[in-house]
Parts: structure tokens; sequence; C-alpha cells
């Protein structure tokens, strides 16, 4: 049994490795050397093209950072895959781009499931991420086994597209906690406690989330790097919760001001830093 991965960052390549260890063969492909040499190191294949390797995989894991990129790779794809092979497409993208790669896989008979998932680079390392699967369920089905190498959890949420919105939905949060991290670290500090005993505090009381915990021990020591999840995603992920929020006319008043305070992030932290730097808004007292 065969697993093909398409994009081996940090999400694609700790998805491989987790494969490897439990006796799947993965080939992976992505032009950057580094990850290569960690496909190799970790007992996968690398190729160097798309090509006939495509047709032996059971199923082929997207984990591409780009619309760009991941309308090039299914133009690429369509062409070389069998009727009725699974690809996840594992990014958040807006629904028009995931709807659009539907369209490039039917022509020729693959079927594209829409499964995102929610959880940092780190987790992902651990298998600890939860993934919102939609598309066709007897598809689903079949590759389902697979999914728990490298998840902890799978939701299946029916039709193509529902996953996305699951998606956005865990993403609008996930930008909110962060967000509430920082100003809880922030506001105790300003009050003399010491940022151990606030991160203790939160850890183990009623207002404990998963990215207080993830991401307040990163604001604390100032240790972005290497990022589990850059401000780039960040921005991005943010601007497609955005324009679907505008979408449906949703009323998001807390989103709005922690869309704010990661604009402010854009102009003044570096773009390779973890999405817990918007901490150094509140710092360096970015807020006007």
């Amino acid at each position: 049994m065969s697993v093909g991965i398409i994009g081996l960052g940090a999400m694609g390549g700790a998805y491989a490795r987790n494969l490897l260890a439990g006796g799947i063969a993965v080939n992976g492909f992505d032009p950057d050397p580094s990850a290569q040499e960690m496909l190799t190191k970790a007992g996968g294949t690398n190729q160097s093209v798309y090509g006939d390797w495509l047709c032996d995989c059971e199923m082929i894991i997207l984990s591409i950072a780009s619309t760009q990129i991941l309308a090039d790779t299914i133009s690429k794809i369509s062409k070389i895959l069998k009727p009725g092979q699974v690809v996840l497409e594992t990014g958040t993208f807006t629904l028009n781009t995931k709807q659009e790669a539907k369209k490039g896989l039917d022509s020729c008979g693959a079927v594209l499931l829409d499964c995102p998932v929610s959880g940092t680079g780190a987790q992902a390392a651990v298998a600890d991420l939860v993934m919102m699967a939609s598309g066709p369920e007897s598809s689903f089905s079949r590759i389902k086994p697979l999914l728990e190498h490298f998840t902890k959890a799978v939701i299946y949420a029916g039709p193509f597209g529902n996953g996305s919105k699951l998606k956005f939905v865990a993403n609008h949060a996930v930008y909110v906690h962060n967000c509430a991290a920082a100003e809880s670290l922030n506001y105790g500090i300003t009050l003399g406690l010491e940022p151990k005993m606030i991160f203790d505090l939160l850890t183990n009381g009623a207002g404990q989330s998963k990215m207080s915990d993830l991401r307040m021990p990163l604001m604390i020591d100032h240790a972005y790097e290497p990022a589990t999840a850059n401000m780039p995603i960040a921005y991005k992920d943010i601007s497609v919760i955005s324009e679907d929020i505008k979408s449906h006319k949703c009323s998001t008043p807390l989103f709005d001001i922690t869309q704010s305070l990661y604009d402010i992030a854009k102009e003044n932290v570096p773009n390779t830093y973890d999405t817990g730097a918007v901490y150094e808004v509140y710092k360096q007292k970015l807020i006007k």
C-alpha cells in the first residue's frame, strides 16, 4: 500500500513521517532539497516529477500553501490520475478555490475530498490533528484507515466543502484565542506578575485554551522560530475567513479586532515568526 504526498513542508512532512512509522510506503514530491532529504531519512521515496508513480498510490495528499501552486498541481495530476483515485486537499483555501480544484479532477474521474486539518506543525509531528473530511462517503470510507496514522480524530462532515466550513470555524477560534492569550499575558505582566505564574494559572484554570497552552510559552520566551505555523499562514487564513464572513454577512466583532491586531503585526513582525508573535503587538506597544 502506498500514499503519495505533494508538498512536504511542516504539515506534509509530518504526514509522511507518521505514515512511514505506521508501515505505509510514501512517495513524495517537493522541490525543496531539505524536504527531499527529510523524506529520504524517514524512509520514503522522493519523486522529482509528477508521473506514473501517482497511479500506484492508494491515496494522494495535497499539502500546498498557495492557490497558484494548487491550481498548477491539479492541472498536472489531472492528466495522470486514474478514475476513482482518491485525492485529499488538506489546505485552507476559499470554497471557490476548492470547487475549482474539484472540477479539475472531475475531468479525469479522480475523486477530490476536501479535508483540512486543525492543529499546528508541532501537533502534526505527533499526529495530534483533527481532520474535517468532506466529499463522497464511499471514497472517504476507503481511505479512512490510512488517516489514523497521522490524525487523532477525523470528523466526516458530509458534502464536499463542509470540511472547509468547519476549518473556517476552527481557525476563527485559533486566532481569537491567540490574541486572547497575548492580551492576558500582557495584562498579567503589567500587574507585575511573573510570566510563568500567569501561564501556570491559565493552563490549569477556567481560562485555559489549547492556543494558550501551545503559544504562551513562545510569547514568554519570545521564541518564535522555527515556527509551527508562520505569520504569512496566519495572514492567508485570516483573509480566507474574513472573505467568507463577509459573504455571509455574519457579525464577528471579536474576529474583526483579531484581524486588526494581525494587520499591525504584518507591518512590524518578521514573516518567519510563529503566529503567536501577535504578542509583539502588545509587547512593543504597537496598538494605537
